[in-house]
């Protein structure tokens, strides 16, 4: 595991990072559908909001990939990040690559940002983390198997955990750690929901649909979601969804709205999927 070193440094010697994500397959100049790397780009760009950081995004595919990532050797890996210059605790940290979750967490501590929110415990991150840990999980039931009940469930739990915390976003008032983990995977969920069976998150999960609002308002979060036509064609390919399934001709437009706002799709209710 690289190691990294941070404390306060001047806006001249801010690091610059690059991220190199998966173009998407509609537009080679846009990011990609891949989850992992839309959790890395809203923690990157929290970390550019709080002024600790430069970052380049390089959507990028494996038959013509930039010479500064080939030149990290990394195995046709994505995402995969690198401190391309700048200082990080009087260290000047070039070519220093970050290819997992725990380089991203020590790439937060050494910039003197834990989680994003230097207040919050360990402790305190991953019992939020373990809410949501079974939530692609429980899509996937629902995509392959039509089981919703293992999903509700899932998202009844994020809903109690909001209201029990009674911040805007699951730990404070600002996005942490968690967030960045938990939104693109809600925003997975409410697409195929509504792509596959025209269903969306219950509106009687009221924290839920309030935490979806807030996040909607979110510049990470707008500046790293996808569209919604790539999240499908994403599982598409996996085989996830049927290969008759219609793809509707959708733009480089993602989802935005609250559920039961639109009223064009209806809840999941009851464990069943309503046709």
């Amino acid at each position: 595991m690289h190691l990294f070193l941070a404390a306060k440094m001047s806006v001249d010697e801010k690091p610059l990072i690059e991220l190199f994500v998966q173009a998407s397959s509609t537009d080679r100049t846009e990011k990609g559908p891949c989850l992992t790397s839309q959790q890395w780009f809203m923690i990157l760009y929290s970390l550019v909001e709080r002024g600790l950081i430069d970052l380049r995004l390089t959507p990028m595919t494996h038959d013509y990939p930039p010479k500064s990532y080939t030149d990290l050797n990394a195995a046709r890996y994505l995402p995969i990040a690198w401190i391309e210059s700048g200082t990080i605790y009087g260290f000047n940290r070039p070519d220093k690559a970050i290819t997992s979750w725990d380089e991203m967490e020590l790439l937060m501590e050494k910039l003197g940002y834990p989680f994003l929110n230097p207040s919050l415990t360990e402790k305190e991150v991953r019992e939020a983390e373990r809410v949501f840990e079974d939530l692609i999980s429980h899509l996937m039931q629902l995509i392959r198997l039509g089981k919703s009940k293992p999903l509700l469930n899932t998202l009844g739990r994020i809903d109690d955990f909001l209201e029990s915390k009674g911040q805007r976003f699951l730990l404070g008032p600002d996005i942490s750690y968690p967030d960045c983990l938990l939104m693109p995977k809600l925003q997975h969920v409410r697409v195929l929901c509504q792509a596959y069976k025209n269903s969306d998150i219950p509106e009687n999960l009221g924290y839920l649909c309030n935490y979806l609002g807030e996040m909607y308002h979110s510049e990470a979060f707008n500046r790293s979601c996808p569209s919604d036509r790539d999240i499908i064609l994403h599982y598409m390919e996996k085989d996830a969804l049927s290969k008759n399934f219609r793809l509707r001709l959708l733009g480089s437009e993602s989802l935005r709205d609250v559920p039961g706002s639109s009223g064009q799709s209806a809840s999941l209710i009851n464990g069943t999927m309503p046709r």
